[in-house]
């Protein structure tokens, strides 16, 4: 933890001396130095100028500091201006559309992405790029699979619209966000005699290398197909009736230069392998070029294909709340975390839990413990960013003066990009091969507009009401 905020002081220091005005600044004060320095106390007149200028290395020392608060505090107050609307998906009786209709439902969403351009936008403004939230939840004493989607009000035409237009007989519907029915902190749980266990999950290698994703998952022959949300809704259809369990995935849309980063990696893999050999005369060749092998064939074709595609900035949370005499820790770990394991290609990527970003079990309630005091503080922060759908700070002082509890910060929570395949298979509404009932509720009856032409009889401030 202390390390990475000197890594982020280093860097917001280099960022402040790229500026040039910092330089001239230096070179100037350098040049007065200079002149009223004879060779023979050269030292000790640089050692004399550096104490006299305190205030300036001072300055240079405390301005990313500063720069960071404010800038988090601007992004604070640009982020309560946020409204945001919770909308239940609602399944019909069949859906015969592949997750490939959910890749371009996210492909509409992605454009909806607000990016900082400018210096106003990124310091005065406080502009962050707004995220989504999706969650698939079984909540205590309904024994019911939801789908949700948290959007920002102002989105919401477009999002429903996305999900109408490759979705057409699908229900989309504004309900109350049901958080509120969920304990706040630890003090809150132990008064409803309950416990939590919480956890994030993050890709086990560079993002470049894409996970197995749908296209992996289909076959030509029907009883071959194979739908991977199948898995999550068996492990939140086997929870008892007083067992919450829960997946939120936050997504940001990331920018198109997301891939850039990457373009070293993708020309290592482009290399062809070469062998060493002996050469048989003086200056000949010393290696030789055979090729890249079939498998790292498929590793190009797969970071390439990964790498054209829109991506998001994600972070993936999982939950399991339930009362105390039957909560059973094993059940979240060895069932949602599991799950994650079929998107496993070890020539690729994969999931793996992040355990410091979760909670940790104190089983000792003795309140001078370090272990209990410890586990108290992971668990209240965790129920807090599932709560408010958190999303990491965009600067190092946010981690600091953006944590709830400061015996427990979230220097630990990853957001990683996955490109908009990716995030289909991982959400999206189950395909007609998933056995649903009675786990979800289906829409009975497919629902249509009016027909065009229809009169409408009404005052214009009666017919609003209708639009």
């Amino acid at each position: 933890m202390i390390i990475e905020i000197f890594r982020h002081l280093v860097d917001l220091l280099i960022e402040f001396l790229r500026k040039e005005e910092v330089w001239i600044l230096l070179v100037l004060f350098a040049i007065v130095g200079t002149s009223f320095i004879s060779l023979s106390d050269f030292l000790p007149m640089i050692w004399h100028y550096f104490l006299m200028l305190w205030w300036f290395w001072l300055f240079i020392i405390l301005f990313p500091v500063f720069g960071s608060i404010y800038q988090y505090y601007r992004q604070e107050v640009y982020k309560r201006s946020f409204e945001f609307v919770l909308l239940e998906v609602k399944m019909p009786r069949e859906i015969i559309q592949s997750p490939q209709a959910m890749e371009q439902v996210f492909a509409a969403i992605h454009s909806l992405r607000n990016s900082v351009e400018t210096f106003k936008d990124k310091y005065l403004n406080g502009v962050v790029t707004c995220w989504f939230s999706l969650e698939i939840i079984n909540l205590a004493g309904e024994n019911e699979i939801h789908f949700f989607v948290r959007t920002p009000a102002q989105h919401r035409n477009v999002v429903e619209a996305a999900f109408f237009s490759y979705y057409p007989d699908i229900e989309v519907q504004l309900v109350d966000d049901y958080v509120v029915k969920l304990p706040s902190n630890v003090k809150e749980l132990e008064e409803r005699d309950l416990d939590a266990w919480g956890a994030e999950m993050v890709l086990a290698k560079e993002e470049a290398y894409p996970i197995k994703t749908f296209p992996y998952f289909e076959s030509q022959e029907e009883e071959r197909q194979i739908d991977p949300i199948s898995n999550f809704l068996e492990v939140l259809g086997k929870t008892k009736k007083d067992e919450t369990v829960g997946i939120q995935i936050l997504i940001a849309p990331a920018g198109s230069s997301w891939k850039d980063k990457w373009e070293k990696l993708v020309i290592d893999l482009q290399k062809p392998t070469t062998i060493p050999i002996k050469p048989k005369t003086e200056g000949g060749p010393s290696e030789m070029s055979i090729g890249r092998s079939p498998g790292k064939n498929d590793i190009l074709e797969a970071v390439e294909r990964n790498l054209s595609k829109p991506a998001f900035d994600t972070l993936i949370r999982l939950i399991y709340m339930a009362p105390r005499p039957t909560f059973f820790e094993s059940f979240a770990k060895g069932g949602l975390v599991s799950a994650f394991n079929q998107y496993t290609a070890l020539n690729f990527n994969s999931f793996k839990l992040n355990s410091a970003a979760g909670t940790q079990s104190s089983p000792v309630k003795n309140q001078t413990d370090k272990s209990f005091i410890s586990g108290w503080a992971s668990k209240n922060r965790f129920l807090y960013n599932f709560i408010h759908r958190e999303m990491p700070p965009g600067t190092w002082a946010g981690y600091w003066l953006g944590s709830s509890f400061s015996l427990n910060t979230s220097y630990a929570s990853r957001r990683f990009a996955i490109n908009i395949e990716g995030l289909a298979t991982l959400f999206h509404p189950p395909t007609a091969m998933v056995l649903t009932a009675p786990h979800i509720r289906r829409v009975e009856s497919r629902k249509t507009g009016p027909p065009a032409g229809l009169a409408i009889f009404g005052e214009e401030d009666e017919l609003e009401r209708f639009q």
